[in-house]
């Protein structure tokens, strides 16, 4: 719960810093909007972790928000959502997921993750990785929609990903495909 009320706090120093003049009752909506995400967000992250973990075999671990990935100056970087490590080969592949339930944009937000500077310095940090260290998953009936996925086909081509299917159907499809990757 603090971790929302911080979150709300630093929208109103944007809002304060970049001089607008937003009404309370807009303020007010957007606060309510921001929480439902964040909700929404964290509850599919939690659950996408849980099916995976359950459809891979006992030599692979399944990090739920591993530590941050300091990879810009002065200790700053980006967490992302999930680990999963083979054991066995000890390659390591990290998962962003993003959930949708109204349309938006979530999906343009894995793209920063996807940067050749980005990856590069991922790998840097864990050498154990693949040359495509972040795998992104998305969720939701946003994503069931054709046109977002055919908007993921193009956008994403060369990077491996997943949709998962209403009620993680198809997890251990996704599974597999991580377990092909590491």
């Amino acid at each position: 719960m603090r971790r929302v009320i911080l979150y709300i706090q630093q929208d109103k120093d944007v809002h304060k810093f970049l001089g607008g003049n937003m009404s309370a009752n807009h303020l007010s909506n957007r606060k309510n909007w921001q929480m439902g995400a964040r909700i929404t967000g964290d509850t599919g992250e939690n659950e996408f972790v849980k099916h995976l973990a359950e459809n891979l075999p006992d030599h692979y671990t399944v990090q739920l928000k591993p530590p941050k990935l300091k990879i810009y100056p002065n200790g700053k970087g980006i967490i992302l959502d999930a680990k999963v490590t083979n054991e066995k080969t000890n390659q390591s592949i990290f998962v962003e997921k993003k959930t949708g339930k109204n349309g938006g944009n979530a999906h343009e937000r894995v793209y920063r993750n996807m940067m050749p500077g980005v990856m590069q310095e991922i790998r840097k940090i864990h050498p154990n990785t693949p040359k495509l260290p972040v795998f992104p998953v998305f969720s939701g009936d946003t994503f069931q929609r054709p046109a977002y996925q055919e908007k993921l086909q193009i956008d994403l081509l060369g990077v491996p990903y997943a949709i998962m299917k209403p009620n993680f159907a198809n997890i251990s499809d996704v599974a597999e495909q991580i377990m092909d990757i590491i």
